[in-house]
């Protein structure tokens, strides 16, 4: 049974449903609310719903449902409450009637009922009076546990129910306790590209959750990003694909949600790789982001990547060697593969990305977005031995394009490229500065700040400042 036994929706307090047992409701046995509290006569002086007093012609009658004390008025009809336990018709009252009515056509084994229950309790959540009551007498619940039946209409019916419930943030502790998150996944798991209504609520719904704080590693570990991918890959309009990778780029925001998408989920990576070479820019651009994100976390993340990468016929490279509409696509890609190339162990396999990041630097020497995240890739390649020979032929253009570069990223990225170069095949570096470079290397190196003092300290190292006479 939830903790929360009181909330504030809209100014008012009420007091939500509350379940016996696990809160969890989204499988396919039924579950059974806790019985409201039982007014006791000697408190209760008049009717709650139409404020007469009671007196010896009008009697007092309780409501099954919610506990209050009526006139037969106001509680005259009976229905039965199998999500209380009773299967025979009781006292309902009129407030009540019309959320108990739908929670127990939900328990109908007939489609019919169950989809007249989730479209009933979708449209009362519309209305913030009708909310309350839906929330207080176990209609959210109810939705949730109806997430189980196959039939699409009322699929369709609880995604939109959830999604008006979701909208309110007192709200969403409970539903993700109820089981809210793993059913809309379920929703989107088997949607198919003409549901788009569906998909649009589901997505919703599940970045609501990830902009919540403290729900967003919930919406990773209740298995959010398979049914999330699958509708990247769908034949969807342009607008449920960019919410959908809105809602991938808003889990891949927290660092903590990496470890779920590379190490849990063994899917996750390839098809987002898959969507790299997507014919839609805006979803390259998406997914780029992501696994750029991504290659942020652990030496053992950005191996994963390029491991799956080279699986998956080397999707990266491929990305790189196009030529985008979208100019963002390569400022992601490049990002990306400068990230991964701090990568000690996966080099050997990383020489293509190097080839085609060494053809960008020339290409795009005028593109600062661009070149930022090249010439930065260039300098992490350029830190282990077996690449230093093979940018060798790369300098002058290094030189020109970096060196000379007043952008302060550029221009020091492109500095750590040549030095490293100097540490791993001196003799053809210097060989070829000598002939065009070394002026601009040497001015570079008298104008960074702390460089020269460094130098300094490393060569004092070697030889005192004072020594005795010998």
């Amino acid at each position: 049974m939830s903790s929360v036994t009181r909330i504030r929706l809209e100014g008012v307090e009420i007091f939500p449903a509350q379940t016996e047992g696990s809160d969890n409701v989204f499988n396919n046995a039924p579950f059974r609310l806790a019985k409201a509290r039982w007014v006791a006569d000697e408190e209760a002086h008049s009717c709650v719903v139409c404020t007469n007093k009671f007196n010896q012609i009008r009697r007092k009658h309780h409501c099954r449902q919610c506990g209050l004390v009526l006139c037969s008025k106001c509680c005259k009809e009976k229905v039965p409450l199998p999500q209380l336990g009773f299967d025979e018709p009781e006292r309902v009252c009129d407030a009540c009637l019309p959320v108990a009515e739908l929670i127990t056509k939900s328990r109908s084994t007939m489609a019919n009922f169950q989809g007249e229950a989730a479209a009933g309790l979708s449209e009362l959540t519309l209305n913030i009076n009708d909310l309350k009551k839906v929330v207080e007498l176990g209609g959210l619940q109810t939705l949730i546990y109806l997430c189980t039946k196959p039939n699409e209409q009322l699929r369709q019916a609880c995604a939109s129910g959830l999604h008006t419930l979701a909208t309110h943030q007192p709200l969403l502790s409970i539903l993700a306790d109820a089981g809210a998150i793993k059913a809309v996944c379920s929703l989107l798991s088997t949607a198919n590209e003409n549901q788009e209504q569906l998909l649009i609520d589901g997505i919703s719904i599940l970045m609501i959750f990830c902009k919540s704080p403290g729900l967003k590693a919930k919406v990773v570990s209740d298995g959010a990003m398979q049914p999330i991918l699958n509708v990247c890959s769908m034949r969807v309009s342009s607008a449920i694909a960019l919410i959908a990778m809105q809602m991938l780029n808003l889990v891949t925001e927290d660092e903590g949600s990496h470890a779920a998408i590379i190490e849990n989920d063994k899917s996750a990576l390839p098809k987002l790789l898959s969507l790299t070479i997507s014919p839609d820019e805006q979803m390259q651009e998406g997914v780029l982001k992501t696994l750029a994100r991504l290659s942020m976390g652990t030496d053992w993340h950005r191996h994963r990547i390029i491991q799956e990468d080279f699986s998956s016929s080397k999707c990266l490279v491929k990305v790189l060697k196009n030529r985008p509409k979208n100019i963002q696509v390569l400022v992601n890609a490049t990002c990306l593969i400068a990230n991964l190339a701090t990568c000690e162990q996966d080099q050997n396999s990383m020489t293509d990305y190097m080839d085609c990041v060494c053809q960008l630097l020339v290409e795009f020497k005028g593109k600062q977005e661009i070149l930022t995240h090249v010439i930065r890739a260039l300098a992490n390649f350029a830190k282990f031995p077996p690449h230093s020979y093979r940018l060798g032929q790369h300098l002058p253009s290094i030189v020109a394009i970096c060196l000379k570069s007043t952008n302060k990223e550029v221009h020091t990225n492109g500095l750590r490229t040549i030095l490293y170069m100097l540490n791993h095949s001196t003799g053809v570096t210097l060989s070829q500065l000598m002939r065009d470079g070394a002026t601009e290397v040497f001015t570079a190196l008298a104008s960074t700040p702390g460089i020269i003092d460094g130098i300094q300290r490393t060569l004092q190292q070697q030889v005192p400042e004072r020594c005795s006479p010998s």
